[in-house]
């Protein structure tokens, strides 16, 4: 299979099931920030302990199953691949329970930073954040609400999951958290 076919070079792309549309298509918009979300969360993943490695990388499959589904209307292209279901959902409820329970509650709002990991971690959030967005953009111009609900919720809580994530990084590293000052 040949890397570059050319057919792109004039701002149209095929989704997985061969249907064209411009790469400016919300779907596309969709699908690039989950891509982009899966790739942030790999490079976090290097940096990672065993055990949280594990976890992302249940992450990343449920993430590429969603790209995958996005980029596809054809269930016979599909297979018998699941979509993000509502125990993935509590799933990642639980990790967040688990982490907050060795930390201190917050009082404050707190700045990205502290170290390398963390920093990454905050911005696979932000990429997740935008992911959902983008997400949300597209299921609602499709009309495809029902389809996507308990998807969409899956990157509200991954967000979530990823901001817990930081704070038991600092937690992890012993490296204080860094408080906002909002100069009030």
């Amino acid at each position: 299979m040949a890397i570059y076919t050319k057919n792109g070079d004039k701002g149209f792309t095929r989704l997985a099931d061969g249907n064209g549309l411009s790469k400016s298509d919300l779907r596309i918009d969709a699908i690039g920030d989950i891509d982009e979300l899966n790739s942030y969360l790999g490079l976090l993943n290097t940096q990672l302990s065993d055990a949280l490695n594990a976890k992302v990388l249940g992450i990343q499959t449920s993430l590429f199953v969603l790209g995958a589904y996005v980029a596809c209307d054809s269930t016979e292209f599909l297979g018998n691949m699941k979509l993000i279901e509502l125990h993935d959902i509590v799933a990642l409820e639980g990790l967040i329970d688990e982490m907050d329970e060795v930390l201190t509650p917050m009082r404050v709002f707190i700045l990205p930073g502290g170290h390398e990991t963390i920093a990454l971690a905050q911005v696979c959030r932000t990429v997740c954040r935008r992911a959902e967005r983008s997400l949300i953009r597209w299921v609602q111009a499709e009309e495809k609400e029902e389809a996507y609900q308990i998807s969409i919720a899956y990157l509200n809580r991954l967000s979530d999951y990823l901001f817990m994530m930081c704070r038991y990084l600092h937690h992890s590293f012993g490296i204080p958290e860094i408080p906002w000052n909002s100069g009030r």
